[in-house]
């Protein structure tokens, strides 16, 4: 896209000084893609006039008041994009509803894969088996990804296709039984068996499923994003720049931990690319998740005697390995790590990697890091250990934390401890396990409760003003754009969110979650407008 020199009149113009947000002035001239002034609408609107600029001027919304445009930092691109092309069973709160919404879909039962995401049986009060799945397709394989995409719920033909109806490679574990055959759920290491004989989307779906994630992203505000999904960076080096004439987003892509080797060989580094597609951080994985029970903890999980969760990786050393080398060739580390035990073997690992934020590049991260032993807060700060976590996943996860821990572990979801401590938090979504959207965000990292309900371990909220900065200035430090991204100040690029009001002042998760997005401008352009 060309970039259009563009005025912003009428509205609120919020800067982070010294640790603050403030108001610097209530216009904003952009130009070559930068924040070239800001000022008052008067002076603005004089130098618009002298160069023939596109002027958007927002005095119809009085309170219209813009920030940075936000940052996902942990996000599924490819994976978002589909479950918005999918049958989408995110907020079924029983399995009858769930089952109705696949019905209403309407995808014909001619033998073609069915594909679906986002149910959580955690809301239902019956389980979820094959059975009621064939009941709607006998014929047509049917694959539905649970909210957390750490199993799959699979009718009989699905089953049979991927070899898991009469062959067991797994234990009841990973792929459940009852006395006539598999029950359809599916698992972590099964999930990814049968996720490997499912036929690949074409080329033009995927295609489709970008285009409809960054649409979704940039209506919600964000010009950035880091994409989880290490699969796809061929698609994506094809799609960006064939979408030069259109609104984009700001993409940094992981790479596997099985490409470490490769990238190294081929001299990359995190941090290359255009504007808007950069190679991201090494993503690994340490354990599993919350909701399958499957997240490494020291302590078994409750009423599951034994049950520590599971690790990925062979030891601390072979991890420490892995980081050094990545860390010694310039390569950022993304890894997954939700239990308190994964937590400390990981932080145990960049420890003996010697992995230190002085080697002149930015942050390695821990993706998630929802439980912490007391110990490992400060661990993450002496590290110098960005935290990369989730704050609306804390919609499902309260009601899951209650019921798994009657006595609430110490230190989860500990947004609070790891600010005090002096630990950089990035927020995102994991889209699509929770819904892109940072005002919702925001509202759980301040807030952290439900309608009707209070807060959850009030001790761990943070303020409005530190969760903005989470989702605008901290994860534009972690990938080394300090001082030129993340916030609105003359000479950093214009990437910029404009709000119906300033959330600023909110003490009630409501009045934030009902702020509108009005425009997302990204590298100075218009790319969405209400």
């Amino acid at each position: 896209m060309r970039h259009e020199d563009t005025a912003l009149l009428h509205v609120r113009v919020m800067s982070s000084l010294d640790g603050r947000w403030k108001q610097t002035g209530d216009a904003l001239y952009l130009r070559n893609g930068i924040i070239d002034h800001i000022g008052s609408t008067a002076d603005v609107q004089a130098i618009a006039s002298s160069r023939n600029a596109q002027v958007l001027d927002f005095a119809g919304t009085p309170g219209a008041t813009c920030y940075p445009a936000f940052m996902d930092s942990h996000l599924h691109l490819e994976l978002y994009g589909f479950s918005l092309l999918h049958v989408n069973l995110n907020g079924e709160t029983s399995l009858d509803s769930a089952l109705e919404r696949i019905r209403l879909a309407g995808r014909p039962d001619n033998g073609a894969w069915v594909q679906g995401d986002c149910w959580d049986d955690e809301l239902w009060s019956d389980s979820p088996h094959r059975r009621q799945l064939d009941d709607l397709y006998p014929n047509s394989p049917v694959v539905l990804n649970r909210k957390d995409y750490h199993s799959l719920w699979l009718n009989t033909a699905a089953l049979k296709a991927v070899d898991l109806w009469n062959s067991r490679p797994f234990g009841s574990d990973l792929v459940p039984c009852d006395t006539d055959g598999p029950t359809g759920i599916v698992r972590d290491a099964a999930q990814d068996w049968a996720l490997s004989r499912i036929p690949a989307p074409q080329l033009d779906e995927r295609f489709a499923a970008l285009h409809c994630a960054i649409s979704k992203l940039l209506s919600m505000g964000f010009a950035s994003c880091c994409s989880m999904d290490y699969d796809i960076l061929p698609e994506l080096q094809a799609l960006i720049p064939a979408m030069s004439d259109e609104p984009r987003i700001r993409i940094w892509q992981a790479v596997g931990l099985d490409n470490l080797d490769a990238a190294v060989s081929l001299g990359l580094r995190s941090g290359f690319g255009s504007d808007f597609l950069r190679l991201g951080g090494i993503k690994v994985f340490a354990d599993g998740s919350l909701g399958s029970r499957t997240a490494y903890m020291e302590e078994p999980w409750p009423g599951a005697p034994g049950n520590h969760g599971y690790h990925t990786y062979e030891s601390v050393n072979w991890l420490a390995d892995r980081f050094r080398k990545a860390d010694e060739n310039g390569l950022w580390v993304w890894i997954h790590a939700i239990g308190d035990r994964a937590n400390k073997e990981t932080l145990d690992a960049f420890e003996q990697a010697g992995v230190a934020t002085s080697k002149g590049h930015a942050h390695h991260r821990i993706e998630h890091a929802q439980f912490l032993r007391p110990e490992d807060v400060e661990r993450f700060a002496n590290l110098g250990i960005t935290a990369s976590v989730q704050p609306s996943h804390l919609d499902l996860d309260i009601g899951k934390l209650k019921t798994v821990f009657p006595t609430p572990h110490p230190r989860s979801y500990a947004f609070r401890s790891l600010l005090d401590s002096g630990v950089e938090l990035d927020f995102g979504s994991d889209a699509p396990v929770e819904d892109p959207d940072a005002l919702k965000g925001i509202a759980f990292a301040a807030f952290r409760t439900r309608a009707g309900e209070l807060p959850y371990q009030s001790e761990q909220c943070v303020s409005v003003q530190d969760a903005l900065t989470a989702y605008t200035m901290t994860p534009q430090s972690s990938v080394g754009l300090f001082g030129q991204r993340g916030n609105l100040a003359e000479g950093q690029d214009a990437d910029i969110v404009v709000l119906s009001r300033d959330i600023l002042g909110d003490n009630e998760p409501l009045a934030v979650r009902s702020t509108q997005v009005l425009a997302t401008i990204v590298a100075g352009d218009l790319a969405f407008k209400a």
